[in-house]
């Protein structure tokens, strides 16, 4: 027991449980990603499907690709604002 009384070894669970629950939240964060690429990529393949590849498929396609890759620099952007400051 008076291993436990050691503020180093309490310091260091401390730093393991903090490590963890970041650890957590980036997994999260990057699953959250991954799931809006996902879901643009649908959407975008069922508006084509829709359109029959038509004329306004690949216009609306580049479009939704420019949207999610703005939309996802912004998500980048925000998150590491919200971890550092």
């Amino acid at each position: 027991m008076k291993v436990l009384k050691n503020n180093v070894t309490k310091f260091i669970i401390f730093s393991l449980i903090i490590g963890l629950i970041i650890a957590f939240i980036f997994t999260i964060k990057g699953l959250l990603l991954q799931l809006l690429g996902v879901t643009l990529l649908i959407v975008a393949a069922i508006i084509c499907i829709l359109l029959f590849f038509t004329i306004f498929g690949p216009i609306i396609l580049g479009v939704l690709v420019i949207a999610g890759a703005i939309l996802g620099f912004f998500l980048i952007i925000g998150i590491i604002g919200w971890i550092f400051m």
